[in-house]
């Protein structure tokens, strides 16, 4: 991956399409934004693909991110709470938070910082 670093953003091409980095939201993604996304959108995959290998259907399934920094060192990423919400006839939320708590295992976003932020995964089943 090559980055371009200008005065305003940071760039890179991707496969999908361009992506800008900044800490101004007007001129591209900020660097915090594209860590927690990277999160949600591991463990997402991860979870939703046990789900779809054991034929678990669902209507709607959302996450939602809550972030906690601190202040005093530079703003640091300390904690990122994700909720699993999942809406869906006849869903076992037992089973459901087993896969959640197997998706965490394999979800290698996660894994990379678990040492260093900490990440609380819980499940809402609507």
């Amino acid at each position: 991956m090559k980055f371009v670093v200008t005065e305003d953003n940071i760039s890179t091409d991707l496969g999908y399409g361009k992506l800008n980095i900044s800490p101004n939201e007007e001129e591209g993604f900020r660097p915090f934004q594209l860590l927690v996304s990277s999160l949600v959108g591991c463990s997402s995959i991860v979870f939703r693909r046990i789900l779809e290998k054991q034929r678990i259907t669902f209507e709607e399934f959302t996450v939602e991110a809550d972030v906690e920094r601190n202040e005093d060192e530079a703003n640091k990423l300390e904690k990122v709470s994700l909720t699993f919400k999942i809406k869906g006839d006849n869903l076992d939320e037992k089973k459901l938070q087993r896969n959640l708590e197997i998706s965490r295992k394999h979800c290698s976003m996660v894994r990379s910082v678990e040492d260093s932020i900490e990440v609380v995964e819980t499940l809402q089943v609507l």
